[in-house]
């Protein structure tokens, strides 16, 4: 392994730990070059109205997308550097969620409309944030209406699937407030007038649970196995994506990633099948445990709390509950894992916010 690949994984796997002052330090000290990018005392809720004013981008909607990617933070590059193989190496950067993997490179759109470099876009929040607008500006077209609800389709196209618009606008329509590690509070106002898309889904029959969306990952990235017949499933895997859900469905997608999750959770509760329960997904980076496990991802980042809401928990637990009914799975700690408890495994995942007591509750509750 290459020196740099052994300081990005380190890097990664120190971000999962890391929350509150931790990753405000990691914000601050971005480079390019060493060049301070990231300046101490800047105002994202500034960046975010000099964005919307440059592009022509209502503000509340580049808010509303900034917090379904990242919570309003600016992640460090390493944590998410495109890396086949890696459950968390999608290529997604900063708060806007800027994409460079060979399957997309939104990215380097946003470098060639605004003039900035990559390394830019990739380390400096205010250039990220403008960069992320420029994007969806130039998907929108020529014609940028002032009502977030006209820019659906460009919001679903930036994010690469229908599901992303449909987390942005539920965020827009039930409005959130958050105080991000910088230490500023930003608002964003609830607009019941705003509908959320529909969403719908595709090849329901191949569902194994049927209150899931299906999203079926690339063929390549999981194994058709049968596993009725060749192994048992005796165990589930919980993960956190480490991004939003559309992020990890992308991924999931990409031919390239070597990497699948039967399912991934969303933070208000939807659910979305990746993989059938007979095939074995790629997601635990231990042979024998894919095997014999269901992956579970959930949206979001290990390091930050807001990630477990109660709508996430409760839909996991259900979710988790049906595959134990279905697959006599008992609900103990050797059987429902956190990711981190795989032997071999170098990922701190779910970290150390998730409840995992309180999910075994849940699930007890609804089997």
């Amino acid at each position: 392994m290459r020196s740099e690949d052994i300081h990005r994984g380190l890097d990664r796997r120190r971000f999962l730990k890391i929350g509150g002052a931790g990753l405000a330090g990691a914000v601050l000290l971005g480079t390019t070059g060493g060049r301070s990018l990231a300046r101490a005392g800047r105002s994202l809720g500034a960046e975010f109205e000099a964005a919307s004013r440059r592009h022509g981008v209502p503000k509340d909607l580049l808010l509303a997308m900034g917090y379904a990617n990242t919570f309003w933070e600016m992640p460090p590059p390493a944590t998410t550097d495109y890396e086949p193989g890696d459950l968390h190496g999608f290529g997604a950067y900063g708060v806007m969620g800027l994409y460079q993997n060979p399957s997309k490179d939104t990215l380097g759109r946003a470098a060639q409309l605004t003039g900035l470099t990559e390394e830019e876009l990739k380390n400096d929040r205010a250039a990220n944030v403008s960069g992320g607008a420029a994007v969806l500006a130039d998907l929108q077209g020529k014609i940028r209406p002032d009502e977030s609800e006209a820019w659906q389709e460009a919001v679903a196209e930036y994010g690469g699937i229908d599901l992303y618009a449909r987390t942005v606008y539920e965020t827009l329509r039930e409005g959130v407030t958050a105080t991000i590690s910088t230490g500023e509070t930003l608002k964003l106002p609830a607009d019941q007038s705003v509908a959320a898309p529909r969403t719908v889904s595709t090849k329901a029959a191949r569902r194994d649970y049927p209150y899931a969306y299906w999203r079926g990952a690339y063929g390549g990235n999981y194994t058709n196995a049968y596993r009725e017949k060749s192994y048992p499933i005796n165990r589930l895997v919980v993960h956190v994506v480490q991004g939003s859900a559309a992020a990890a469905i992308n991924w999931f997608q990409d031919p390239r990633a070597n990497v699948s999750a039967h399912y991934v959770v969303g933070r208000r509760g939807g659910v979305v099948q990746c993989v059938r329960h007979s095939d074995v997904a790629w997601h635990a980076g231990n042979w024998y445990y894919n095997t014999r496990s269901i992956g579970i991802e959930h949206e979001g980042w290990a390091g930050r709390r807001q990630t477990w809401t109660d709508r996430m928990y409760r839909a996991s637990a259900r979710l988790a509950a049906y595959c134990c009914r279905r697959h006599k799975i008992p609900v103990d700690r050797r059987h429902i894992l956190e990711h981190r408890w795989v032997p071999g495994t170098d990922h701190y995942c779910p970290g150390r916010y998730f409840d995992y007591e309180r999910y075994l509750r849940l699930i007890r509750r609804y089997k």
